[in-house]
């Protein structure tokens, strides 16, 4: 299941993709330049983000325009975020809203890990290799999209060996890895982990959103262990 409602005019979509990425880079940028802990690999990711070629069009956009239903929350969670400190990054991801096509990790829809769970949780790549899920544009090295789980929504422990960045558009959500404690991170926050950290998510009182950036092993879909 997922949208793809293309936008009619493809220089239209592309020019908007770099607007996304030109400010996805400066808030990688900014991030590593707050936190020298993990400046390393957000230096690596906003140095593919910048290669990445916004011309480089997913080779075929028929899919289904069938939504998931955690769409819902889709324009609550941009409108709550106006204002806040990554504005250009929701300002061009609400433009690039509906050209998304949305999915679900297939290995989650097999054995959901509880009640609801698949009714509030879905990713859309934004970019990504191209025998990977539907994406706007096509990049082998670099697989990045968004994140949104519904109020109250726990997306328990698990892990894969992608490297990973999370960065967050929703200031309510609580971030765990490796032997905890939970925490919650602000708005426009980086969040890092190593390939196999073990980590998990939850959703607070509203809808969580948070951007998330792949490299490495991209093909290899995570792995979900609901005790967490």
């Amino acid at each position: 299941m997922g949208q793809s409602i293309a936008h009619s005019d493809p220089p239209e979509r592309r020019t908007i993709l770099r607007r996304f990425l030109i400010a996805l880079e400066g808030a990688l940028v900014a991030s590593a330049a707050g936190d020298k802990s993990i400046a390393a690999p957000l230096g690596e990711f906003a140095r593919l983000t910048r290669s990445i070629d916004a011309t480089d069009g997913w080779p075929d956009r028929k899919v289904s325009p069938e939504r998931l239903p955690v769409c819902r929350f889709w324009e609550s969670v941009l409108d709550a975020a106006v204002g806040g400190p990554p504005e250009p990054l929701i300002s061009a991801l609400r433009q690039l809203g509906p050209s998304l096509s949305w999915t679900q990790n297939p290995n989650y829809r097999r054995h959901p890990p509880g009640p609801g769970f698949l009714d509030n949780y879905g990713y859309a790549v934004i970019v990504g290799p191209a025998d990977g899920p539907p994406a706007i544009a096509v990049d082998p090295q670099l697989a990045l999209g968004v994140l949104l789980l519904g109020p109250g929504t726990h997306y328990p422990r698990h892990e894969h060996p992608a490297i990973e960045i999370y960065y967050t558009l929703t200031s309510e959500g609580e971030w765990w890895m490796g032997a905890g404690p939970w925490r919650r991170e602000p708005l426009a926050t980086a969040i890092y982990h190593a390939p196999n950290v073990p980590h998990a998510t939850r959703a607070g009182s509203s809808p969580l959103l948070a951007l998330y950036l792949w490299r490495g092993d991209l093909a290899t879909h995570a792995t979900l262990f609901p005790d967490r």
